[in-house]
Formats: structure tokens, sequence, C-alpha cells
């Protein structure tokens, strides 16, 4: 079984990514797959505010591991959200985890 994070942001989708990529190194092989992107659909909005966000973020990252890592994964993927600066949203799958403002 696969769990799955999204983290929302308000960086540029080339200073995301490059953030992501270190993370993922860091995290030693717990995270299966990782991308960051600033497609964030449709109805990117819509769904924030279901979240009590008001605006919507630039970027997403999408960031999928295997139930037998979710300490570790959980872990990096607490020590990355952490890391980023500004405006930020962490889902784990479409359940809300954490919201920081600014």
């Amino acid at each position: 079984m696969a769990i799955e994070y999204s983290v929302y942001s308000d960086l540029g989708e080339a200073d995301l990514e490059r953030r992501l990529n270190d993370a993922a190194r860091s995290a030693n092989g717990v995270w299966e797959i990782w991308s960051a992107s600033d497609d964030l659909g449709p109805f990117h909005e819509e769904i924030m505010e279901e979240y009590g966000v008001r605006k919507g973020f630039k970027t997403r990252v999408c960031c999928r591991h295997s139930k037998d890592h979710t300490v570790q994964a959980r872990e990096a993927m607490l020590a990355f959200f952490e890391s980023l600066p500004g405006r930020k949203l962490l889902l784990n799958g479409d359940v809300f985890f954490a919201f920081h403002p600014a």
C-alpha cells in the first residue's frame, strides 16, 4: 500500500523542485516517487477553501512512499515541510495535516 503526501507552497517551481530533490536524497530512499509542479488544476482554489485557505498556492509537491517506511518517510516529509519558507499546506492523501499561513 502506498501513502501519499502533498505540500502546497508559494515558492516558484524551480526553487521548490531543488529543495524537494535535496530532501529526497536526505530521505535515503524511503520516498518512492516525488515531483514538483506549478499545474494545480482548475479547481485548486475551490479545494483550498475546503481547508480554510482563502488564496490558492503557486506550486505543489507530490510524494509517495510504501507503508513499510511510514515512520521514516513521515519524518523526512515533516522535515521538508518545516524547511520551506512562507505559506504552506501539508496533506496526507486528502486529509489536512498542517498549515502555516506565513
